[in-house]
């Protein structure tokens, strides 16, 4: 309970418990090389959407530590809340103990993307809006494949119904009329030969008597 002060957000210039610590800390750890103390590569956090950030503070801690960790989302975000421009290498210490070997990773991608943030107009990384583009023009695509899929479907059912209808009048009309003329015609003919026959055979009958 006594580091409860410590975590909700108390800095470490005001816990005089951790500054000697973390002087120590500061002189002999190796941070990433994004962390440079040139001013251009400070951070201003009220240049910087914190609340675009967030989502990806989540998402990079899950794929370190392997699950979802609200309070140390809710960790990190104070901390950068916490002062105007806040220091990388205090932050790099503060999570060690949560991060441990990934800390390095972390703090190097985040502070990448606030360094992209504060320089764009809405303080939003440039890296997201080019995804969130990317991901635009990939689902207008998808969307296309779908549109075009469906018109090819609508074209094969009418070429399909248009051969059923045309194969239905030819089979039934031609076959049917040509049958019934030629074997109506021939049986007709066929049956009067044989009347006549008939009829010559009863005349020579005739004759002979």
């Amino acid at each position: 309970m006594a580091d409860a002060g410590f975590f909700k957000g108390t800095s470490t210039e005001q816990d005089r418990r951790f500054s000697d610590k973390e002087l120590k800390l500061l002189k002999s750890m190796k941070f990433p090389a994004n962390f440079d103390k040139k001013v251009r590569l400070k951070v201003n956090m009220k240049q910087v959407n914190l609340q675009v950030l967030r989502p990806w503070i989540a998402k990079k801690i899950i794929s370190l530590v392997g699950f979802e960790d609200d309070v140390l989302v809710e960790f990190v975000s104070g901390l950068l809340e916490e002062q105007q421009r806040p220091d990388p290498k205090r932050m790099h210490i503060n999570l060690t103990g949560f991060l441990n070997n990934d800390t390095t990773e972390f703090m190097t991608s985040l502070w990448s993307l606030l360094l992209e943030a504060q320089d764009s107009p809405a303080g939003i990384p440039h890296s997201f809006v080019e995804e969130k583009k990317a991901e635009m023009r990939n689902a207008n695509k998808d969307d296309a494949k779908v549109i075009e899929e469906r018109e090819r479907r609508r074209l094969d059912e009418i070429r399909e119904r248009e051969r059923g209808q045309f194969g239905s009048g030819r089979g039934g009309g031609g076959r049917g009329g040509r049958g019934g003329r030629g074997r109506g015609g021939f049986g007709g003919f066929e049956d009067n030969r044989r009347g006549r026959d008939s009829g010559w055979g009863n005349r020579g009958g005739g004759v002979s008597v």
